[in-house]
């Protein structure tokens, strides 16, 4: 089934690689277009060494040309690897000058109505120690279009399970989110509810279980386990997800939210390692 333009970012590190593999996987099943971004951001000291305005651009031109080709040639030698054809026109790639790279690739998938940002986990840019890297991290906090962070170390496979994990503050308008996916995907949805005790906020079982009967999806499973406020998040969280074994875990993130300290925050642990599988990414809905 078709969904919307796959967007990957691209530094050509070895994870950016696994991620770009992962994405024309998922575009081949699900017949969606890709567009492959690199953002070419040259030192300025650099670009001064020009001697004009018409230098400089003429030098940022070439730049973007060079990386553009070898991006086409990163692409082609992962479909050979992989035996992946694909129609023409469906996978593009794009070097592009600027010097917020973020900024830019969630723009550039805004101007393409992108159905997900595909990217993975550390780059080669640096600053590791950062969960997901910085500038996945940072993804994952300013872009309104789902994000797709894939591990280091993952090798593609065939997605037919999903845990959404789920505060049940939102889940109605989450849902209408997530199920366009798990259509595109033909995969069940196991939704984890960890139950921290009371919130004023949240609906109640029942309530969550009449939402998915009306839902206009039927493989979706509400999973309810209770949570301890003594053990890290992250630790209980890989705890059920062994348990059920998912192909991706789904996630909403709101600034400062539990969710957003689970990913952003400075003492938690590296997503990447506790769990090797896809991160899919939300913004919360308002």
């Amino acid at each position: 089934m078709y969904m919307k333009t796959i967007v990957v970012p691209f530094d050509f590190s070895k994870n950016a690689r696994t991620a770009l593999s992962s994405a024309l996987q998922l575009a081949k099943a699900t017949a969606s277009p890709v567009l492959v971004v690199h953002i070419v951001h040259e030192s300025p000291y650099k670009l001064a060494a020009a001697s004009n305005e018409a230098e400089m651009n003429r030098l940022i031109r070439l730049r973007e040309a060079e990386q553009t080709t070898a991006l086409q040639q990163e692409i082609s030698a992962i479909q050979q690897t992989l035996n992946l054809k694909f129609h023409q026109g469906q996978i593009n790639a794009k070097a592009v000058y600027h010097p917020l790279i973020v900024e830019k690739i969630i723009a550039l998938a805004a101007e393409k109505d992108a159905g997900m940002i595909v990217m993975g986990t550390h780059g080669a840019t640096g600053l590791k120690k950062v969960l997901f890297g910085s500038n996945t991290a940072h993804m994952i906090s300013r872009s309104p279009i789902p994000v797709l962070a894939i591990p280091v170390n993952y090798t593609w496979k065939t997605v037919e399970k999903i845990v959404y994990a789920s505060d049940l503050e939102h889940l109605e308008a989450e849902l209408k989110e997530i199920i366009p996916f798990a259509i595109g995907l033909n995969a069940v949805i196991e939704l984890l509810h960890l139950d921290f005790g009371y919130n004023d906020k949240k609906i109640s079982p029942d309530k969550a279980e009449t939402i998915i009967r009306n839902s206009p999806y039927q493989f979706i499973h509400l999973l309810l386990r209770e949570a301890n406020l003594n053990k890290p998040l992250l630790k209980q969280l890989k705890t059920h997800i062994e348990e059920i074994r998912p192909d991706w875990l789904i996630m909403f993130t709101k600034e400062k939210s539990m969710w957003d300290k689970l990913f952003l925050g400075s003492h938690t642990e590296d997503m990447s390692q506790a769990l090797p599988l896809p991160l899919l990414s939300f913004k919360k809905p308002d």
